[in-house]
């Protein structure tokens, strides 16, 4: 089991997050596209700064879609959010395996699971200058792929929040 902690730069033209292991170093960053209308973003590798994982929103869909890509631009997995009134709930399918990222009311508790096991928590800070979460992974040898899970769902859920507001 890993902690991590996601935060995500306040003020910035663009979407810009840091993951952080559990001694506060900075171990991976996304960084998005200035003016991109699929809202394009890079998970990128601190030690080396490599480029794990692109993702981009899917247009023209009622509900929000993103395409994850590996580093040589190939379509690794699906993420759909789906309706639902009370709790959240995301699908992912990557490549045969389907994940289900399921979370409260408010969005800032979330769960992943796969095959009826909890493979990930993500639980974000109700007080914090910018949005922070802590993330909790079960898994050792998916940990980016759950990494970008949690950097999608703050793209899902909370930044129509972002984008409505006036300054």
């Amino acid at each position: 089991m890993k902690h991590f902690y996601l935060k995500q730069k306040v003020f910035s033209f663009t979407d810009r997050y840091k993951i952080f292991d559990e001694n506060q170093n900075v171990v991976y960053y996304v960084k998005s596209k200035v003016f991109s209308i699929h809202n394009k973003m890079k998970f990128i590798d601190q030690k080396n700064d490599s480029v794990l994982y692109h993702f981009k929103r899917r247009l023209f869909r009622i509900m929000p879609c993103y395409e994850l890509q590996d580093a040589d631009m190939n379509v690794l997995a699906i993420v759909k959010r789906k309706f639902s009134l009370l709790r959240p709930k995301v699908f992912v399918e990557k490549e045969g395996k389907n994940f289900m990222i399921e979370g409260n009311y408010f969005a800032h508790s979330f769960q992943v699971m796969s095959d009826g096991q909890e493979v990930a928590s993500v639980t974000k800070k109700w007080l914090s200058w910018g949005d922070s979460y802590q993330i909790t992974i079960f898994e050792d040898q998916n940990e980016t792929f759950y990494l970008v899970m949690v950097i999608l769902i703050d793209s899902m859920f909370h930044d129509n929040k972002k984008k409505n507001r006036s300054f």
